[in-house]
């Protein structure tokens, strides 16, 4: 049976403000992957998108991801949590500003993000169900 826990050791990836890559599949098959933000609720891997960008189409046809973490200080530190996509709008608004402040230590993400006004985009928070996890 694959792996599905993150373990201890590799908590601090997601716990971090460590950027993560996640990859979701085209319409013709091809891989599209996207630097995002992430956290953890205690099990699940989580990152936030807006409904209309590739990500949210691509997972909307086909929910399988893969979600890759490296240790930027470390290279041999890393994270992949393969799975399928659990999409929400419910939580979508509070998650990214969490995540705004985690990874930019502004609690208001749409003072950062000055392109994108928040009545012009629908939050989702997009949670993997974990098939396999691999680390080193």
């Amino acid at each position: 049976m694959p792996n599905t826990v993150i373990p201890d050791t590799h908590k601090d990836l997601v716990e971090k403000p460590y950027y993560a890559v996640v990859t979701t599949v085209m319409p013709d098959g091809q891989p599209q992957s996207t630097v995002v933000w992430a956290d953890y609720d205690g099990e699940h891997i989580r990152f936030n998108t807006a409904r209309g960008r590739q990500k949210d189409k691509n997972l909307q046809d086909n929910p399988k991801v893969t979600l890759v973490i490296v240790d930027p200080n470390n290279g041999f530190h890393w994270l992949e949590v393969r799975g399928t996509a659990e999409v929400t709008e419910e939580g979508g608004r509070e998650q990214i500003e969490a995540l705004s402040q985690k990874y930019t230590g502004q609690k208001y993400y749409y003072g950062y993000n000055t392109r994108t006004k928040p009545e012009d985009e629908t939050r989702v928070v997009v949670r993997i169900n974990a098939t396999k996890v691999n680390l080193h």
